[in-house]
Formats: structure tokens, sequence, C-alpha cells
């Protein structure tokens, strides 16, 4: 699969390879964390039932499901469990491989590689329901940001929902020895990501023709957002 032309875009997709190459399952949990396999074959369940405890989000029933940013397929397999269709997208042609490897290829799950602020291939207004997990907080411009969700209003049939999560403040304090991250991953710009204030979020939803329905966790290192497309 070949990487994108744009520097930039080429750049991220490059940064994302490497972490595939190094450990595909943990940097496809958000915050690199180290988890087990049974942890990680249960984490799509868990996070798709949490989300709707706390967004009131569901994908059950809807007939194409996205999983853009899927990286090694933590979330794809609960997602195809609730919805017809799913096209797990990522950037990395190394996260793709070990999703493709993980969840296997069938009628319900395809895989397609492309950028999250530009998923050439996909029809406008065709998604049901989208989810994009660890993909905004580690994007380093709020262009990009802002391309992601111009990108979710095109594809986004009108009522159709995505939950996403942003980076709303600087993370914690970490100090040496608290945080077992390599220090070439913390430090690099396309890990640590952009600052997205809530009023600047809402503008580009806005720009998007999407209505923001809920925030979680605002003014924190990570919220959720619940978005719909609008109905015209």
């Amino acid at each position: 699969m070949p990487l994108p032309e744009d520097p930039e875009l080429r750049r991220i997709a490059r940064f994302w390879d490497a972490r595939a190459r190094e450990d595909a399952r943990r940097y496809s949990v958000p915050g690199g964390a180290r988890v087990g396999e049974a942890t990680f074959e249960g984490a799509g369940e868990a996070v798709l039932s949490a989300l709707e405890a706390t967004l009131g989000w569901s994908a059950e029933g809807a007939a194409v499901a996205l999983d853009l940013g899927c990286g090694a397929g933590r979330l794809t397999p609960a997602l195809a469990a609730r919805a017809d269709q799913v096209v797990a997208v990522d950037v990395a042609p190394g996260m793709l491989d070990a999703a493709r490897q993980r969840v296997g290829s069938t009628d319900a799950v395809s895989y397609l590689h492309a950028d999250a602020g530009e998923v050439t291939g996909l029809p406008a207004a065709w998604v049901d329901v989208a989810l994009v997990l660890g993909v905004l907080p580690h994007l380093p411009t709020v262009k990009l940001v802002a391309a992601v969700l111009h990108e979710l209003g095109r594809l986004l049939a009108p009522g159709g929902s995505a939950v996403f999560d942003v980076r709303s403040a600087d993370p914690a304090l970490v100090l040496p020895g608290e945080d077992d991250l390599p220090a070439h991953v913390a430090g690099h710009p396309l890990w640590r990501g952009t600052i997205v204030d809530l009023e600047t979020l809402a503008a580009l939803a806005h720009q998007a023709e999407l209505v923001v329905e809920r925030i979680e966790g605002s003014g924190t290192a990570r919220c959720l957002v619940l978005v719909r497309r609008e109905e015209h």
C-alpha cells in the first residue's frame, strides 16, 4: 500500500507504521498502555458498552459503521457485531495489516488505506455511525483536526452520528520513571498532538455541518465528543 503523497501525511503514516512494527497492539490503545491479548480482545465490547452508558451512543443496527483510525482492530470486531458492514480505515499500512491479520476479512468487514481527513473511495452520506478514537489527540495541527471533522461531515448520512476523542488540555505532568513509553514516542509531536479548545471544536463541527450533542471530560487531556450530521 503506497504512502500518501502529501509530505505531512506521509510523515504521519511513517510514524504510525513505525509504531506498528514496534508493537501494533500497544499503540492501538490510547496512551500506549501495554495490555494483554485477552484484555485487548475484550476491549471493543467494553468500550462500546461504555460509550452507550456515557454518551448514549450505539452502533446497534447500523447499516454501515466506520472504524476510522482502526489501528490493529481493537474496536472493529465489536462494531461488526452490531452493524451490517464495517469499513476499517488507517493511514498506516502496517496497522491495517495487523488489523486484517487479527480480525480477518469477511463480507461484513473491509479495510481501506486512507488518511482520516480524506477517505477517498467511500461515497458521501454513506456511513451511519463512525468511531474515531485515538486519532485527533495525536494530530499536530488544528488544520488536520478540521480536515477530519469535514470528512466526517461528508461521509455521515443525514442524522448519522460519530464519536471521537480530542485533546482539550495539556496532559498531566509525567516525571522520569512514571511512564514506560519510549522517549522517541512520548516526546514526538505526532504523539503529543495539539490542543483544541472546545469553542474552536464547536466552530469546526458547525462548519462541517455536524451538531455537537454531548461532550464528556471537557477541559481534560482527552475528552469524548458525540456529534450528529445535520438533517436537511
